[in-house]
């Protein structure tokens, strides 16, 4: 083949690598595409970069609905569970529903700001309830989505079972209590003149056993099997840091004692 005749076959040739290559690009999504977050959680940003500003939050298995592409892959997408819009990188998302890992609840337990026991509580949390799992640390904690309410906070592990048979199989925990004032009068009736089985101690341990509608609680401590009632509202379902005030009663004033007279003289 002459060297003339080549240069008419590279405007073909040229041709043919631009097809390959569009064929090989992959194509974008169309806006108004249902997608579904694959990350345990991400957040939606008000520009298509890491560093802009946070304007809500996703978790695993939320549905969006992809509004529009911009650079880099970033897509503005909107929250099918809140209605926010926001942008977030597209390789996150996958048509395909993606499940979240959902958790249940074995007994009474506090979802907390931070991974430790003294942190403030974000609501109380019962048997039965469902979380989902975002994450986990070393400590044994791990961070959860309340389903019903959406706080996110932290649970101990050992709070938590995966399926409802575990669940069942599980009896729940006692209901125990804690003294919040410094010395409280265990007593043998729900009344305030009745006598004193024993004198309990600020943060001392015990076991719910009933209630009445006076507010007097029946309990049993459980370090020296001693069982009794006190006053509900001097209990509390952690311990405490300081002793609660109590409430003292004010004694009523005496009457002035009628003023002695002489006797007459007759």
């Amino acid at each position: 083949m002459k060297p003339q005749e080549v240069w008419r076959f590279i405007p073909l040739l040229i041709l043919l690598l631009s097809l390959a290559f569009a064929c090989a690009a992959p194509t974008p999504p169309s806006p108004g595409g249902k997608y579904y977050l694959t990350a345990a959680m991400t957040y939606l940003r008000d520009a298509a970069a890491y560093d802009a500003n946070l304007v809500g939050l996703l978790y695993k298995g939320d549905q969006v609905e992809q509004l529009e592409t911009g650079r880099s892959g970033w897509w503005r997408v909107r929250s099918g569970r809140t209605g926010q819009t926001g942008w977030v990188a597209g390789e996150l998302f996958d048509p395909t529903p993606a499940p979240a890992p959902l958790y249940y609840v074995i007994g009474p337990v506090k979802l907390r700001e931070c991974p430790q026991e003294t942190c403030p509580a974000l609501q109380q949390l019962f048997r039965g309830d469902q979380v989902q799992k975002i994450e986990a640390n070393e400590q044994g904690w791990w961070r959860v989505l309340a389903v019903e309410s959406r706080n996110l906070g932290w649970l101990p592990a050992p709070a938590l079972v995966e399926t409802l048979e575990e669940l069942k199989a599980r009896p729940p925990e006692k209901p125990y209590l804690y003294v919040a004032v410094r010395r409280l009068q265990l007593r043998r009736e729900p009344q305030s003149g009745a006598e004193v089985v024993k004198l309990l101690q600020v943060n001392d341990q015990v076991e719910k056993l009933a209630e009445n509608q006076s507010g007097w609680v029946q309990v049993r401590q459980p370090a020296g099997g001693a069982t009794g009632w006190v006053w509900g509202r001097y209990l509390e379902t952690l311990p405490v840091r300081h002793p609660r005030p109590e409430r003292r009663k004010i004694p009523r004033p005496r009457p002035p004692a009628p003023a002695e007279t002489e006797p007459e003289i007759m």
